[in-house]
């Protein structure tokens, strides 16, 4: 899509293309700047959501929706489970509306299913319990499930699309002009520079306050801040730590959340020969690496840190501890395990998505130069990063190790969830098999009792941490700043995203 395009409204466009001006704060003219940009604007063909959910979520939205809490909320359906939770028929709101004026049908649930499971493979796994998906009229639907999903509306990501428009449309203009029920339609997109959206007049929720929004793909950090400060845009999304403070000394507001992901080292271990597939080696690279440090002095104590989960989250087990900062037992594994003078080991990070992977890397591969490992560090679009970890899976002899965005504490999704996508060596991205620990991950989900099934995850943990298949350093504090009249409140809990509707300007 481009400035030329049919679907771009000429006055709205017209409007945004004028430079803002330092003080460009009212509801017609909001702009805001965030890391990176989607993979592709239509969210069914989207293969890793976390960049595309920051600002899609404003044109596409699913069945349910979630309070400010993060709990789950009733939206554009009504739903009752059916005994033994082995049914769940929604009951759609006549009347919602696509921007391509299409009404809302069971019909579009089934297609919007079908579509997602078919074109991001590595979303299969919400699907895994699903029998059957059915549209019983034009506003029914039921999904029949052959055992119980406990992770159901709190994992299960399917936005919902329109199966009229596509067959009218065809499918390049229907991932090129995306048509969704959000509060927000596309009217312009620039790759590389900017996503244009006004203010949908038929959403079947609140008007926004906010009427028109341009917002800008800014990869640099700085430039993010330096484009704030100038007053070039109202808002910025993923500031760096290391500007927060002054950020707040000069005015500007600013709202931390909590969120995924956790910044992980991840080793393959599917390769027998790496050094790392000794238990020993990885205990050593734990301890090398001094992450209450990388949080205090890197980035200026905002991250959090836990040793899996958070406190209060289902599973979190309190007498599990970090990994503790040793250099000196970190140099007396090494030798027992045979590598006393050390080893060479790649460190691939992500280059864009999540803010402080590269300084990570850089701190992690100095640590462990100090124990005599030598790391190769080399940045990767976060896409080619996924598709190596997926080559490797049937790759014996690969040799990986990188820094992951691992959903782990504050998420924004059911532990279990968590697990099944990280640890449970059947899921499509895993690079280790340990039958104790998928043993509880599946136990968990078949379990209705949430005691019974919060024990599950805290033993599956517990397997995972003390077998060091992957080592946490940091979590998530996902930054917001913004113009002193500017406010938002995101939701808690949930993959982070600029949610235009939540946004308000007043005093």
């Amino acid at each position: 899509m481009s400035s030329s395009s049919s679907f771009i409204v000429a006055a709205f466009g017209a409007y945004l293309l004028a430079a803002p001006s330092a003080d460009a704060q009212s509801v017609d003219h909001f702009t805001a700047a965030v890391l990176d940009e989607p993979e592709a604007l239509d969210m069914t063909s989207v293969k890793y959501r976390p960049p595309s959910s920051a600002v899609l979520r404003n044109v596409e939205e699913m069945l349910w929706g979630f309070r400010p809490d993060g709990s789950v909320r009733p939206t554009v359906a009504d739903w009752t489970v059916g005994p033994g939770a082995k049914t769940i028929t929604f009951k759609i709101h006549p009347g919602i509306k696509f921007h391509s004026g299409d009404e809302l049908t069971a019909a579009d649930v089934v297609f919007s299913l079908a579509r997602v499971t078919a074109r991001a493979p590595s979303l299969k796994r919400h699907t895994r319990f699903i029998d059957k998906v059915e549209a019983l009229d034009r506003y029914t639907v039921r999904f029949d499930f052959g055992a119980p999903d406990v992770n159901f509306f709190d994992g299960a990501e399917w936005f919902l699309a329109s199966k009229a428009y596509y067959d009218r449309v065809g499918e390049t203009a229907f991932v090129e002009h995306p048509s969704g029920i959000g509060p927000y339609r596309v009217v312009d997109y620039e790759r590389g520079q900017y996503l244009d959206l006004a203010a949908f007049d038929g959403y079947y929720g609140k008007a926004p306050q906010i009427r028109a929004a341009r917002i800008y793909f800014v990869r640099d950090d700085e430039t993010r801040v330096d484009r704030l400060k100038a007053g070039e845009v109202d808002m910025i999304m993923d500031a760096a730590y290391t500007d927060v403070a002054a950020l707040q000394k000069a005015g500007f507001n600013t709202v931390m959340l909590p969120a995924n992901p956790t910044v992980s080292l991840v080793f393959d271990l599917l390769n027998p020969k790496a050094p790392w597939a000794d238990r020993r080696v990885r205990r050593a690279i734990a301890l090398a690496i001094d992450g209450d440090a990388i949080v205090r002095n890197l980035f200026h104590g905002i991250p959090e840190r836990y040793p899996r989960l958070a406190p209060g989250e289902a599973g979190y087990d309190p007498t599990l501890e970090v990994y503790p900062y040793d250099p000196a037992e970190a140099k007396r594994l090494l030798a027992e395990a045979g590598y006393p003078n050390g080893f060479t080991m790649p460190l691939y990070y992500p280059t864009a998505s999540f803010y402080g992977y590269r300084e990570t890397a850089e701190a992690v591969a100095l640590y462990l130069q100090a124990i005599g490992v030598e790391c190769q560090v080399q940045g990767e679009e976060t896409v080619r990063l996924i598709a190596r970890t997926s080559k490797i899976q049937s790759d014996p002899n690969a040799l990986f190790v990188g820094l992951s965005s691992e959903p782990m504490a504050n998420s924004g999704l059911p532990p279990l969830e968590m697990l099944t996508i990280s640890f449970l060596s059947t899921s499509g991205m895993v690079l280790s098999k340990n039958p104790a620990v998928d043993a509880q991950i599946d136990s968990g989900l078949a379990e209705l009792d949430p005691q019974r099934r919060n024990a599950r995850v805290a033993a599956a943990i517990r397997l995972i941490h003390d077998d060091i298949q992957t080592i946490p350093i940091w979590d998530t504090v996902v930054v917001f700043a913004m113009k002193p009249k500017v406010h938002f409140q995101p939701i808690q809990h949930r993959m982070p995203h600029l949610a235009l509707r939540d946004v308000t300007i007043g005093p």
